[in-house]
C-alpha cells in the first residue's frame, strides 16, 4: 500500500513537471495541412492548410521544457535543411529522419522552413488565465440568443447578445466553439466579447450582407466589419477564437472590409484572438486613446493586395505587444490619414495627430514594409517606437515613407530588430532601410529625430537604401545610428556606405553613436 502511494505521488510530481498544452479544434471549413503534422508533448495538434503557408495555433504553460515534433508528410526522406524564425531565439533543434524536434520553455510565434516546402507557422500563446465561464451572472452566451453556430445562416444572435449585455455594464458576451457567419457587429461600451478556442466569426464575402461605409478609389466599396461604437470606453475582445475575413473571396466579389476596428473609443483591450484572411486593413485602431493589443495573430494571404496587418491611425497611447502579422502589404504601421482622402469612411472626429505608439516583441512577414511610419502623414506623428522585432521576410525591413501630407514625422525609434530576409521592391525600394520623403500629390513634409539602434541586417536588399528628403523644407534630419550590424559583421557600421545607404539627398545631421566607439557625425547632404 505504501509503495502504491509513493508511486502515485511520484507520478503526480513527474506529470506536474510538464506544461499543460491546449489545442483548438479545427473548424470544418478548414483543411488540415497536407505537408506537416505537429505533436507537442506527444499530443497531436490541429494543423490548418492555408494559402502560401500552413499554420497551427495552441497554448501552453511556461516554465518547463515542452517538446515540439514536426513531421513532414509530403516527403519520406530525411530533412536536409531547416530554419526557425526568429533566428535569434535559443532554440536548438535536431533532425530525426523526417521529423524536426526541439524543446522550449517559453511561448513564441515561430516560422519554420523545411527544405523546399511551404512555411509552417506555429503560433503558441500562454495558457489562458482569465477565460470566463460560459454561463453565469454577467455572461451573455450567444447561443441563448439563437446564434447559429453551424455556419449555415447569417446569424444575428451575436449582435443581439451584445445589445443585451450593453444594458449591464461590465458584462461579457460569450461565443462558444463553432462557425458563425455574421454581418456588421457593433461592440458596445463597457462590454467584452470573448471568443472561445474553436470559435470562428466569418465574413460572408457578400456586399448585400453589410453596410457600405466607404469607397476606396483604386479598389472597391467596403465596410468596417467588427467595430466599436463611437464615444465608447472599456471594450475588450479576447479569447483564443478566430476572426476570419474570408478576404480572397470577398475581393473576388469586388468588396472589402477592415476586420477589427476600434474607433472613437478609449481604454480598448484585445488579447489572444487570431485574425486571418483580410480583404483590406486587418486591424485598424482609428482615433483611439489608450489601447493595448497582446498575443495578437494576424495571418493574411499573399494573393490579396492592400491587406495590411495592423495600422494605427490618428491614435494616442497605443501598444501592440507580442504579435505576429503576415500580409501581402505592410505588417505593422502608423498613419494619419483623413477619411476624405481616397475613401469616404466616416471617422468620428476631426483629423487628429498620432503619438505615443509602441510595437514590441513582434514578428513581421510581408512583401512590403515590415515596420513603417506612413504613407499618410497628414497630421503630425510623434513618438512611434518599434522594438524587439523580427522581420522574417519583407520588401523593406524598416522605414518611414512620407508620401501623403505636409505634417512632420518626428521622434521615431527602430530598436532591437533582426532583419532576416529581404525580397521584392515595393515602390522601387527593396532595402533594409527606407526613410524618405516623396511627392504623392498631397504635399510633402519633413522627417526629424529618428533613432535606429541595435539592428541586425542579415540581408541588405537588392536596392540601395534611402535616407532622402525631397527639398530644402522637407528634409530628413537628426538621424542617429547606434550599433547597426550589416551582413553578419561583428562590428557596427560607422558610415552610410557600410550600410548601403547611398540615396541621401536633402538629409542632414546624421550621427553615429555606437557602443564603445567614438561618436561620429556626417555633414549635410543636399
Amino acid at each position: 500500500m505504501l509503495f502504491r502511494t509513493l508511486v502515485g505521488v511520484l507520478s503526480l510530481l513527474v506529470s506536474s513537471a510538464y506544461c499543460e498544452v491546449v489545442r483548438y479544434e479545427r473548424p470544418s471549413i478548414y483543411d488540415k495541412s497536407a505537408h506537416f503534422s505537429l505533436q507537442v508533448n506527444g499530443t497531436e495538434m490541429y494543423t490548418v492548410s492555408y494559402a502560401g503557408y500552413d499554420y497551427v495555433h495552441l497554448s501552453m504553460d511556461q516554465g518547463h521544457p515542452t517538446e515540439f515534433r514536426i513531421k513532414t508528410l509530403s516527403q519520406g526522406s530525411t530533412i536536409k535543411s531547416y530554419s526557425i524564425t526568429p533566428k535569434q531565439l535559443p532554440i536548438k533543434a535536431k533532425v530525426e529522419g523526417n521529423e524536426l524536434v526541439w524543446s522550449m520553455e517559453k511561448v513564441h510565434y515561430l516560422i519554420v522552413k523545411i527544405d523546399d516546402l511551404k512555411e509552417f507557422v506555429i503560433v503558441v500563446d500562454p495558457t489562458e488565465t482569465n477565460a470566463p465561464k460560459s454561463k453565469g451572472t454577467g455572461i451573455f452566451n450567444v447561443l441563448d440568443y439563437k446564434a447559429d453556430n453551424t455556419g449555415k445562416t447569417v446569424t444575428t444572435g451575436i449582435q443581439a447578445a451584445m445589445d443585451a449585455a450593453a444594458k449591464q455594464p461590465g458584462s461579457i458576451v460569450y461565443v462558444p466553439a463553432g462557425l458563425y457567419q455574421i454581418g456588421n457587429l457593433m461592440l458596445r461600451s463597457k462590454t467584452s466579447l470573448y471568443l472561445a478556442g474553436g470559435s470562428v466569426l466569418r465574413f460572408t464575402g457578400k456586399a448585400s450582407d453589410y453596410k457600405k461605409l466607404y469607397h476606396k478609389s483604386d479598389l472597391h466599396d467596403g465596410t468596417w466589419w467588427i467595430q466599436t461604437e463611437f464615444d465608447s470606453t472599456d471594450i475588450k475582445v479576447y479569447g483564443r477564437g478566430t476572426i476570419d475575413g474570408n478576404g480572397y473571396n470577398t475581393r473576388q466579389n469586388k468588396y472589402m472590409a477592415d476586420l477589427l476596428v476600434p474607433v472613437g473609443t478609449k481604454n480598448f483591450r484585445c488579447d489572444g484572438v487570431l485574425v486571418r484572411d483580410s480583404s483590406f486593413w486587418a486591424v485598424t485602431p482609428i482615433q483611439v486613446e489608450d489601447a493595448l493589443f497582446t498575443n495578437l495573430k494576424i495571418l493574411d494571404r499573399f494573393d490579396v493586395t492592400q491587406n495590411d496587418g495592423i495600422d494605427v491611425v490618428e491614435s494616442t497611447r497605443v501598444t501592440v505587444r507580442r504579435a505576429i502579422a503576415i500580409a501581402n502589404d505592410d505588417s505593422f504601421s502608423t498613419k494619419t490619414w483623413p477619411y476624405k482622402t481616397g475613401t469616404t469612411v466616416p471617422y468620428p472626429y476631426q483629423p487628429r495627430p498620432l503619438s505615443d505608439v509602441v510595437f514590441e516583441n513582434t514578428v513581421a512577414w510581408t512583401k512590403c514594409y515590415g515596420y513603417k511610419v506612413g504613407q499618410g502623414v497628414h497630421q503630425r506623428q510623434t513618438n512611434v517606437t518599434f522594438r524587439d522585432g523580427t522581420v522574417y521576410a519583407a520588401g523593406v525591413g524598416i522605414g518611414i515613407h512620407h508620401l501623403f501630407g505636409t505634417e512632420k514625422a518626428t521622434g521615431v525609434t527602430f530598436q532591437d530588430i533582426d532583419i532576416e530576409n529581404l525580397a521584392g521592391s515595393p515602390g522601387g525600394r527593396g532595402t533594409w532601410l527606407a526613410v524618405w520623403v516623396a511627392p504623392g500629390g498631397r504635399g510633402v513634409g519633413p522627417i526629424e529625430d529618428v533613432l535606429i539602434k541595435n539592428i541586425k541586417a542579415r540581408d541588405q536588399g537588392h536596392k540601395n537604401g534611402f535616407l532622402q528628403g525631397y527639398n530644402a523644407s522637407s528634409k530628413v534630419s537628426g538621424v542617429t545610428f547606434s550599433d547597426v550590424y550589416m551582413l553578419g559583421s561583428t562590428k557596427p557600421a560607422t558610415s552610410l556606405k557600410q550600410m548601403n545607404l547611398l540615396n541621401t539627398s536633402y538629409s542632414e545631421n546624421i550621427n553615429f553613436a555606437n557602443s564603445n566607439f567614438e561618436a561620429l557625425s556626417c555633414t549635410s547632404i543636399a
